[in-house]
């Protein structure tokens, strides 16, 4: 990192002289406090990774915040896309299978997917999906057009929307209002064949 700055036309000093700060400690949110305090002069604070439930308390209107939101977009969507193919062909179960057995699993082709969220990786997922003709709902707070969506719903539907789904990708932002969203009684309104991808936070 310290080469990339330079680079990139920047210099590297103490702390206390810095006007601009690369944090890369995303579970030290107390020490980035009293860095804080310590370099007084900071208009610019970068938080390299997408999520910042855990500076929310820090954030001030006397500089610059900014974040890496959308700079996992593509690669976490690619997971997504392998892990609900993995499971709808049950390749871990080929895979450990000793004799040809026959075959089983399903096609990924015309089936009915759910996301949940619609950032920038649910941004990503939908052009990855386009190929295979897949009927999409995407679940997210602003009920706008998404392109590769064929229908948006409010988050108080979101249960609707697991019903009859192959696939459910959860691709959501932790909040308070998201915490908790998948329990028991959501999976039972999931069909028995259905996948459940989460490639979000893991409190969902």
């Amino acid at each position: 990192m310290s080469a990339a700055i330079t680079a990139g036309g920047g210099h590297l000093v103490p702390l206390a002289d810095a006007e601009a700060l690369v944090w890369a400690a995303p579970r030290e949110p107390e020490a980035l406090r009293q860095a804080l305090i310590e370099a007084p002069d900071l208009a610019w604070v970068q938080l390299p990774f997408a999520g910042i439930e855990t500076f929310v308390d820090l954030l001030d209107d006397h500089r610059v915040w900014t974040c890496g939101k959308g700079v996992y977009a593509q690669p976490v969507a690619e997971l997504a896309l392998s892990l609900a193919l993995a499971g709808l062909r049950h390749v871990g179960s080929y895979a450990r299978a000793t004799s040809w057995q026959r075959p089983h699993g399903r096609n990924l082709f015309g089936a009915n997917v759910t996301v949940l969220g619609g950032g920038g990786i649910t941004e990503s997922l939908l052009r990855l999906l386009a190929p295979f003709d897949c009927h999409v709902t995407v679940v997210r707070n602003r009920v706008t057009e998404m392109e590769g969506a064929d229908a948006v719903l409010e988050p108080d539907r979101y249960v609707d929307a697991l019903a009859g789904a192959d696939v459910v990708f959860v691709a959501l932002a932790l909040t308070p209002e998201t915490e908790g969203m998948i329990s028991r009684s959501e999976l039972e309104q999931m069909s028995e064949h259905a996948w459940l991808v989460n490639v979000a936070r893991g409190r969902h």
